[in-house]
C-alpha cells in the first residue's frame, strides 16, 4: 500500500532533487561552446519534442511543461538509482547521477534507433546515428560505473574494519 509519506518521498525526496539538479546542469551545459558537451541537452530537447508531438496540447505551455518533463525524467533517474543501489545511504549522489546517465543514455539510443534504424540506406548520412550511439553508450557505461561507486563514508567505514 502506498502511503502519503512514501509518495512524498518518491516525488520530493533527496534522490529526486539530486537527479533534477543533474538534469538541469546537463541542460545548461548547452551554453558551453564545445559541441560534444551540448549533445545531452539536445537529447533532452528532442525527447521533449517527441512528447509534444504525441501530446500537442502541451505546445502552448512549453515554459511550464518542459521543466515538468525534466522533473519526470529526474523521478525516473532517481528510481533507477534506488532500484539498483539496494541500500539508501551508500553513495547516493553518485548513484543518482548514474541513474540520470542511464536515462539520458537510453534516450540517446532510442533517438539513434529512430534516426538511423537498424539498417541504414546507402544514401543516408550515418553521422547522427554514430553520434547518438556513441553518446548513448558513453552515458550508459558512465551510469553503470557511477551506480557501482560507494560513498566516501562507505569507503572509510570499510577501511576501518
Amino acid at each position: 500500500m502506498v502511503t502519503r509519506l512514501t509518495l512524498r518521498r518518491v516525488l520530493l525526496g533527496r534522490d529526486v532533487a539530486i537527479a533534477y539538479a543533474a538534469i538541469i546542469a546537463l541542460y545548461f551545459v548547452r551554453s558551453v561552446r564545445f559541441q560534444p558537451l551540448q549533445i545531452p541537452a539536445y537529447l533532452l530537447v528532442v525527447a521533449y519534442d517527441v512528447v509534444e508531438v504525441v501530446l500537442p496540447i502541451l505546445t502552448p505551455y512549453h515554459p511550464i511543461a518542459f521543466p515538468v518533463f525534466l522533473y519526470l525524467l529526474a523521478i525516473v533517474g532517481a528510481g533507477v538509482a534506488r532500484l539498483r543501489s539496494g541500500d539508501g545511504e551508500k553513495g547516493v549522489m553518485f548513484q543518482t547521477v548514474g541513474g540520470v546517465c542511464l536515462v539520458i543514455g537510453t534516450i540517446s539510443l532510442l533517438f539513434g534507433a529512430s534516426v538511423g534504424g537498424p539498417l541504414i540506406a546507402p544514401a543516408d548520412n550515418p553521422t547522427p546515428l554514430a553520434i547518438t550511439t556513441t553518446t548513448g553508450v558513453v552515458l550508459l557505461v558512465t551510469g553503470w560505473w557511477l551506480l557501482d561507486q560507494p560513498s566516501a563514508r562507505g569507503k572509510s567505514a570499510d577501511s576501518t574494519e
